[in-house]
């Protein structure tokens, strides 16, 4: 498991490139060895879950926005801009955050850009901790860059070495996860806010924060928060819709993205179009469960040599969901119209 919360993780995590396995036949499949069977399983499974990224209408317009602001904050001392994604567990955040920080390493990286040089680290990645300091923040910022943090030093003084390092190395993406910790209810949280305002302007990246419900932290509430606001540009990741022509189009690209990714031999492009309706119910149009879903339907369609995704199957699940769901309701109708028990006072006739 790479910790891509420091440089040495983040980096290998870039270097990193899961190549789509070459087509096999399923007669050509059947007659691999036990040993070769099971490398070529993990290997499509490997491309299917870290090789494949689907760039959703939602995650190019996020990355469009960040290309943006690093570009016109490259040329500002002060009032940086920044990017703000939120959204409810499942819709990719987390995904299309690093995604955002791979790909602009990548491109620095391949067009020999100075900031991707010897020596210089062009994208940082923190996650923000539960119930978080100011000092604790600044602790994981130093983790990422293997800063040394010595028992002594003061706020004041991680955040000259932090600010300081963010500099040297050219840092022009920083990548904060889990914003929605920094709930300002709590005064410490409110320190640790304000520490990202003071070293965004003392560096020179962009900030971008990845939260669920940030709208609701209070991070964009007050004069606080309108600062915030006014340098943020917030992007929500919702789920997809099934409604209107334009949002069957978008989740059947979608569905047709993933059904390429899952490497099944004998999987006839397309067939997967006839579930869209299905596999929304049980998704609930998310993206991340919707992948969750699939992959594990191609790994038993890989394990019991049928090649292809059993699309009966999601609709024999979406019947147990129903008849469970009714179950559910009637048990807790009955309970609500059970009737009491008088209960009768000692010594009472």
């Amino acid at each position: 498991m790479i910790d891509i919360a420091t440089k040495e993780g983040w980096r290998e995590h870039v270097d990193i490139a899961y190549e789509r396995p070459a087509p096999i036949t399923s007669q050509e499949l059947r007659a691999l060895s036990f040993g070769d069977r099971a490398l070529y399983n993990q290997s499509r499974a490997q491309y299917s879950q870290a090789g494949a990224f689907v760039r959703t209408p939602q995650f190019q317009a996020f990355q469009h926005a960040v290309r943006d602001r690093v570009m016109l904050n490259a040329y500002r001392r002060v009032g940086k801009l920044g990017v703000i994604l939120s959204g409810e567990p499942g819709q990719g955040k987390t995904t299309s955050l690093v995604e955002v920080g791979r790909a602009h390493e990548r491109r620095r990286r391949d067009t020999g850009h100075p900031s991707a040089g010897p020596g210089k680290i062009p994208v940082v990645y923190v996650a923000v901790p539960a119930q978080c300091s100011a000092k604790a923040l600044m602790h994981e910022f130093a983790r990422f860059l293997g800063l040394p943090v010595l028992g002594r030093m003061t706020y004041g003084d991680l955040l000259d070495t932090v600010s300081n390092a963010l500099r040297r190395c050219s840092t022009e993406l920083v990548l904060v996860d889990d914003v929605h910790h920094l709930d300002l209810n709590y005064r410490q949280n409110i320190e640790a806010s304000d520490m990202l305002k003071q070293l965004s302007e003392r560096c020179g990246g962009t900030f971008v924060y990845a939260g669920i419900a940030v709208e609701g932290t209070g991070l964009l509430d007050g004069e606080r928060g309108g600062q915030i606001g006014k340098r943020f540009e917030v992007h929500v990741a919702v789920p997809f819709g099934l409604i209107t022509t334009e949002e069957k189009a978008c989740w059947g690209d979608l569905l047709l993205a993933m059904e390429n990714s899952l490497c099944l031999a004998d999987h006839r492009p397309g067939a997967i179009l006839p579930a869209a309706a299905t596999l929304h119910a049980l998704t609930g149009g998310e993206i991340g469960l919707l992948k969750d879903l699939l992959q594990f339907a191609a790994l038993r369609a890989m394990e019991d040599g049928s090649e292809k995704l059993d699309l009966r199957g999601f609709e024999r699940d979406v019947s147990r969901r129903q008849t469970a769901a009714v179950l559910l309701k009637t048990a807790a109708t009955l309970h609500t119209q059970k009737p009491r028990r008088s209960r009768t006072r000692a010594g009472a006739k």
